[in-house]
């Protein structure tokens, strides 16, 4: 993921910073980088408040981490990366899935097609949109690129680490 905010220290940050439970330890957020959601993700529905954690290692994969729960987490990437387009999405909103990772050696990595996350970078919302099948293009195979572009202000709403 390219543009992304690199926030090494709490002093790194011009906000207030708080310190959040993550799979990765605790983390520095920033107010304008927690995502809530008006409808939980299905099987989630205690859970309304996440944060985007990018690794330098992994990119341009992302971890959606719950901040209120720290044993759930998602790994996601934008649907361009698999070749995924999607009908009936509301404007401005940019699509994410989640990634299956292979079972076995050799498998290759899958996207939870027909149920696209959404991030609206204006409210800091994030909502998931169940789809019919005739609803979603392309192929559904991971391919690298170079670049994708992202959503003025979204990169600051990501956390990255080294």
């Amino acid at each position: 993921m390219t543009g992304v905010q690199q926030i090494d220290t709490p002093a790194a940050c011009a906000l207030p910073v708080g310190l959040l439970p993550t799979r990765f330890g605790p983390l520095p957020f920033q107010p304008g980088q927690i995502w809530a959601t008006e409808t939980p993700l299905p099987g989630f529905e205690s859970l309304r408040r996440f944060a985007l954690i990018s690794l330098r290692a992994e990119r341009p994969f992302v971890w959606l981490q719950s901040l209120e729960d720290v044993a759930v987490s998602f790994l996601l990437i934008q649907s361009e990366y698999f070749g995924l387009r999607f009908a009936h999405l509301p404007a401005g909103a940019m699509p994410m899935v989640m990634v299956l990772l292979p079972g076995q050696p050799g498998q290759a990595l899958r996207a939870h097609r027909q149920a696209p996350l959404l991030f609206d970078v204006q409210t800091g919302m994030l909502s998931q949109h169940i789809l019919e099948a005739a609803d979603v293009e392309g192929d559904g195979l991971f391919a690298p690129l170079a670049a994708t572009q992202l959503p003025e202000g979204f990169a600051e709403r990501v956390l990255s680490l080294g």
